[in-house]
């Protein structure tokens, strides 16, 4: 009875843990490829100016140029962002640092609200929403800049369908409509 019991252990491990090390051995010089799909694995390494792009998937891009109201700051950024994959994504996080390339002034940082669905195949947009420091606005109104160009994000952090990406900087390109 104990040879029969010691058996069927060995036998169950065995089917247990046998198909495991074949997964593991066949993915072992791409272990992250067990868990990320191969549309995702290299987004954030060809970040081009105003696209998110990777060998030939672009995931996304700016709508339209910024917004800013200078009566409440208000700064928004619609991006559209589309579902590469044949599953639905959740866009969970999104947030970054709104900087003056030209003298590294931090402006004020954007964010979404709430996480957003994307069915397969499709796009959707996603309005990244924040505020301007008054005081560095009011600061680049005294040097008269009425547009100001060269913006651009910083520690842009995404988290898509649970796998979190970084961006170091992103070029946006210009706010309109600070006013003189």
């Amino acid at each position: 009875m104990n040879k029969l019991k010691i058996a069927l252990t060995l036998l169950s491990i065995i089917i247990v843990v046998g198909p495991l090390v074949g997964v593991l051995i066949s993915y072992r010089d791409n272990l992250v490829g067990l868990v990320v799909p191969p549309e995702m694995k290299n987004l954030g390494s060809d970040v081009e100016k105003g696209n998110f792009a990777s060998s030939n998937l672009q995931l996304a891009t700016f709508a339209a140029e910024p917004q800013y109201n200078q009566e409440t700051a208000a700064f928004s950024y619609p991006i559209n962002f589309t579902n590469p994959l044949t599953s639905e994504i959740s866009v969970d996080q999104m947030s970054a640092e709104i900087k003056f390339k030209d003298s590294n002034a931090i402006l004020g940082n954007i964010s979404i609200a709430q996480p957003i669905q994307i069915a397969p195949g499709e796009s959707a947009i996603i309005n990244a929403t924040g505020t301007l420091d008054p005081a560095a606005v009011n600061q680049l109104k005294a040097q008269n800049f009425s547009n100001i160009n060269n913006i651009v994000l910083e520690n842009v952090n995404i988290v898509v369908g649970g796998v979190q990406m970084h961006f170091d900087q992103i070029d946006v390109g210009t706010i309109q409509g600070l006013g003189a």
